[in-house]
């Protein structure tokens, strides 16, 4: 949201270019930006002891069966809500982008939700199957037995037809190679069988993992004009 009078935001806008919500208002869009489960106001780090919030809360929200992942899907379709309430709002125009986990939220809520025309998936090209042969805490993106079905490639497949931009910085040491080979060729493989292949991009630029923009301002503008 640009919000540079927060502790410490300023940097990581200046890093990650974190501002883009703000950055799409410049460019004319109606923007809602949502504070997801467990982060933002929506958590109070403190009663943590310093452990990862993303673990706790998914073990935690376990034992009332709930997922954290499930609670911020159906908070992202309350926000497509809110904006069609919206008289200033295009109501069959609606886009929807993240970065990090906002990504791997932008992915799931696209794939599930067909208001959404067009999505940008910044920082997020990961598999479960890749994040559980290594030490993973990430309770938030955890789906229980999403690899009986398949996997979160599977998930942004269903994004097609739609346009849809996925980055990844070269320096970006949560995307790893050759996992993010796989999962490109999965959406290339989905995009192909429907016989849309010019609908899906990939945007691998330079860098450690940020919100770029430099192929999603242009698709959004072509598919929200």
């Amino acid at each position: 949201m640009g919000r540079d009078d927060l502790p410490g935001v300023e940097e990581a806008i200046q890093k990650s270019h974190y501002d883009y919500g703000l950055q799409f208002v410049r460019k004319g869009y109606v923007v809602a930006a949502p504070c997801m489960v467990p982060f933002g106001r929506r958590v109070n780090r403190k009663k943590y002891g310093g452990q990862d919030p993303c673990a706790g809360t998914f073990v935690r929200m376990q034992t009332l069966g709930q997922l954290p992942i499930t609670a911020n899907l159906r908070d992202l379709r309350w926000r497509l809500d809110l904006l069609q309430s919206r008289p200033e709002v295009h109501t069959e125009k609606l886009g929807c982008s993240g970065l990090s986990y906002g990504g791997r939220m932008t992915m799931i809520v696209t794939a599930m939700d067909n208001r959404i025309k067009v999505a940008s998936v910044s920082g997020a090209l990961n598999l479960l199957q890749e994040r559980l042969s290594i030490r993973y805490s990430c309770g938030s993106q955890i789906i229980p037995k999403l690899l009986n079905y398949g996997d979160y490639s599977e998930i942004g497949s269903l994004i097609a037809t739609r346009p849809c931009v996925w980055e990844t910085g070269s320096m970006d040491s949560l995307i790893v190679k050759p996992w993010d080979e796989v999962f490109r060729k999965r959406l290339k493989n989905a995009y192909h069988a429907l016989g849309e292949e010019k609908r899906l991009r990939f945007d691998q630029f330079e860098g450690d993992q940020r919100w770029n923009g430099k192929v999603a301002y242009p698709l959004f503008e072509k598919a929200l004009k």
